[in-house]
């Protein structure tokens, strides 16, 4: 005859801790997983908020002048460094985003083209593109402006 064995009441909290520590492990990973997920979005928008705020200076700084000369002066002002090509570049954000702003110029027609990049990021996707078109005064801005109380009445 076979002899049955019952579990002691030892063995019986063995077992319960051990599925206490099983259901802990799973909801630890559950909520590591959650915590690491709201962790990247936050990265993500904090980027694209930087970006937007950066943007949005140099394209006030461009919109604001009325010569190319006296925009190159002001974009050297916020930082901006002009490479050989005539684009500018700066990083911002403690060194972690880039800005790269390449300037064309038709006629009267400025255009800047705007683009941002996550420098943590490896797939090098932009993270923010802006494209602006401003129409500049004759001229490059070095002839003499008019005398100030003379609007020529």
């Amino acid at each position: 005859m076979k002899e049955r064995t019952r579990l002691s009441s030892g063995n019986m909290l063995l077992l319960e801790l051990l599925f206490a520590i099983i259901v802990f492990s799973l909801t630890l990973s559950v909520t590591l997983s959650v915590f690491g997920e709201a962790y990247a979005l936050s990265r993500q928008a904090e980027g694209r908020d930087m970006a937007v705020a950066e943007s949005n200076d140099v394209a006030e700084i461009i919109r604001s002048a009325e010569y190319v000369s006296e925009i190159d002066g002001l974009l050297a002002l916020k930082g901006l460094s002009k490479s050989a090509d005539g684009s500018y570049e700066t990083s911002y954000g403690d060194g972690k985003y880039d800005m790269r702003l390449t300037t064309s110029l038709s006629g009267k027609l400025y255009t800047a083209e705007i683009t941002c990049y996550d420098l943590r990021s490896t797939d090098g996707t932009p993270i923010y593109e802006l494209k602006i078109q401003h129409a500049l005064k004759k001229g490059d801005g070095r002839e003499s402006a008019p005398a100030e109380g003379n609007d020529g009445r």
